[in-house]
């Protein structure tokens, strides 16, 4: 009954756009840019085209709220903050695991795992990267993945 009942609204897209991120008031033709670029796209292949936003504010707008907000409502949704990530964090991360297996690899005196990056955990879904005008050399492992959809 709830979904025929949001069906039959009839400003359903108005409605979406004030359910992203309802804490922040207003912005609601960012929130509108930030939904048509969750559910938007062609099929290309099976898979969803290339879809990328850019979102650029004044300070103090909800940015980071509204990304988190995207990341929350995508099934494969991840958050990164730029200043923080590193390239290769990006695609791969290493860490240390005590439990012995084939695909550990000793380094130095303790063991380590490769484990998917914000990318690859991302893949199919959305990466929403914030503070990305403070990544540096960061920035040369997203082109590819962007242009060529491969990490």
């Amino acid at each position: 009954k709830l979904f025929d009942f949001i069906a039959s609204r009839p400003n359903l897209f108005d409605l979406l756009v004030h359910s992203l991120c309802p804490v922040i008031y207003g912005q609601e033709l960012v929130k509108a840019g930030i939904l048509l670029g969750l559910v938007g796209g062609v099929s290309m292949d099976q898979r969803r085209g290339d879809i990328h936003v850019l979102m650029v504010g004044d300070p103090g707008l909800g940015k980071s709220q509204l990304l988190r907000s995207a990341s929350a409502l995508s099934t494969r949704g991840v958050f990164v903050c730029g200043n923080t990530a590193s390239g290769s964090g990006l695609t791969v991360t290493m860490t240390k695991d005590k439990v012995a297996a084939w695909w550990l690899m000793d380094v130095g005196n303790g063991r380590v795992v490769l484990e998917a990056g914000a990318l690859v955990l991302s893949d199919g879904g959305v990466c929403c990267i914030d503070e990305f005008d403070k990544m540096g050399k960061e920035k040369q492992v997203l082109l590819e993945a962007m242009e060529q959809q491969t990490v």
